[in-house]
């Protein structure tokens, strides 16, 4: 393989064709800029991130990908940075499982997405990359073509769609991401409210996952995460709103639903999933996968931040009681 390294100081790249890598570790950031310089792309790096804040005042990128753990300003603050300087600039966490949970709250802030390291599979780098300069390139397209005034409204209604799908869904599993589905939930909580009816929130943690990728791998895992959120569109209501919470936790919104009822449709999602062969073309024996849930209802909790509360704690005590349950908010 041949590496494609941009040094900050040359002359300019196209920003779509330039990205930054972040990382203290030498041996990560050879990787990565291997990986991206034979996709095509031009790669600048920085050891750390007082470098990457210099470069990034003279240099332009459709992706960051930086360490969540650096010396000095770490790759939140670096993130924090890009977004005001560059708020169309996608960044990609890479992370080890000790910090997962950081990143997974970068994301909330607007990171596009996290590596977890070591790397299980290199090709999940390009993946990752590629999503993320794919949606950088079609926001450039859009703000070129409006500033053009050479758009056609059908033109800009196709790509509002697609840069909306784009805003909306995660990008591993294509459910709702988890800052979409907190402005759904405000909106169907003063619906609620305005109609008099009831709405259940159902929280859901897949069991022993980090097991699973541990003797797997964790390309299988996102394969797995694929795979089970397909599953959860297909066994619940056509108003059921499932999305992605954070790594392997998810939720669903059930407008008109009272805390009975979602309890029902929460453990016969469960029977459904604990009965799936998972993987069953990719592994001699299909593996065992098994879902925790925990229901709370807005009646019994009155606003949005008790309920998420409420399910969150019905979850744990899901957990705790053995796994592969169903709790309702007490």
């Amino acid at each position: 393989m041949s590496t494609q390294v941009q040094p900050a100081v040359e002359p300019a790249v196209a920003p779509e064709k330039h990205v930054l890598i972040v990382d203290d570790d030498a041996s990560i950031l050879g990787i990565v800029s291997e990986v991206l310089g034979d996709d095509g792309y031009t790669v600048s790096t920085a050891s750390s991130g007082e470098e990457a804040v210099d470069i990034l005042r003279d240099n332009q990128f459709s992706l960051v990908m930086s360490d969540i753990r650096l010396p000095g300003i770490n790759g939140v603050e670096v993130l924090e940075h890009i977004k005001r300087v560059s708020p169309r600039t996608n960044v990609i966490m890479i992370t080890s499982h000790a910090s997962l949970d950081t990143s997974i709250d970068a994301i909330k802030h607007g990171a596009y997405d996290y590596l977890l390291k070591p790397f299980e599979d290199l090709s999940l780098i390009s993946s990752a990359a590629k999503r993320a300069i794919e949606a950088y390139s079609l926001e450039s397209e859009r703000s070129q073509l409006i500033r053009s005034l050479k758009l056609s409204n059908k033109e800009l209604a196709r790509l509002n769609g697609v840069l909306h799908g784009l805003a909306v869904r995660d990008g591993l599993t294509e459910l709702y991401n988890h800052r979409y589905i907190n402005e759904l939930l405000d909106k169907h909580i003063a619906k609620s409210d305005l109609e008099g009816v009831d709405l259940a929130l159902i929280f859901i943690d897949v069991d022993k996952f980090k097991v699973f990728n541990d003797e797997y791998g964790h390309q299988n895992g996102d394969i797995l995460l694929r795979e089970l959120s397909a599953l959860m569109r297909e066994n619940v209501r056509n108003k059921d709103i499932v999305a992605r919470w954070g790594g392997e936790e998810f939720v669903i919104v059930s407008p008109n639903t009272d805390e009975q009822t979602a309890t029902l449709l929460a453990d016969s999602l469960r029977g459904s999933i604990a009965a799936h062969a998972f993987m069953k073309n990719m592994m001699p024996s299909t593996p065992s996968v098994t879902i925790s849930a925990g229901v709370a209802s807005l009646r019994k909790y009155g606003t949005k931040a008790a309920l998420i509360e409420a399910a969150d704690a019905a979850l744990y005590q899901a957990k705790k009681d053995g796994r592969n349950l169903v709790r309702a908010a007490s």
